[in-house]
């Protein structure tokens, strides 16, 4: 008589706690979640316009709420992501110029995205403090107007 054999069983897929991203995936796939939390927020931002234009008194609220020290941390972030993002895509229509499309030239430039984006948000957060006000155009007008 023949023997009946089991057929060995397929490897499993690997899972995501088992897989790692590659680095340009999770970059990527980072840009597209800052542009989706940035829609969001320019949806939110668009009927707050509407809402205050038909109550007034909303506007009032909103300001007591952006008094909060902590709505400056939330515009830092989204200042970030509006950095990155624009890294992002930057990055992305030079791949699609065929310019840097390696993996080591992918990390490098991811680098360079995450690097920059930090930069920025720095420099607009020294800026809202008054750190190199001296050097905006606006900055001699207002001490003129002051005196």
């Amino acid at each position: 008589m023949t023997e009946v054999t089991k057929p060995r069983p397929r490897p499993l897929s690997p899972h995501l706690q088992a897989y790692r991203l590659p680095y340009n995936a999770l970059m990527s796939i980072s840009g597209r979640a800052a542009g989706v939390v940035l829609s969001l927020f320019t949806m939110a931002l668009f009927i707050w316009f509407i809402a205050v234009v038909w109550n007034p008194e909303m506007y009032g609220q909103t300001m007591l709420l952006l008094d909060n020290p902590y709505t400056e941390y939330v515009a830092l972030a989204l200042a970030f992501l509006i950095f990155f993002y624009l890294g992002n895509g930057v990055r992305h229509v030079l791949w699609e110029r065929g310019i840097g499309v390696n993996e080591k030239a992918g990390i490098t430039s991811g680098n360079i995205v995450l690097l920059l984006s930090a930069l920025m948000t720095l420099g607009v957060w020294a800026l809202n403090e008054g750190y190199g006000a001296q050097y905006l155009p606006m900055h001699d007008m207002k001490q003129e107007v002051a005196q």
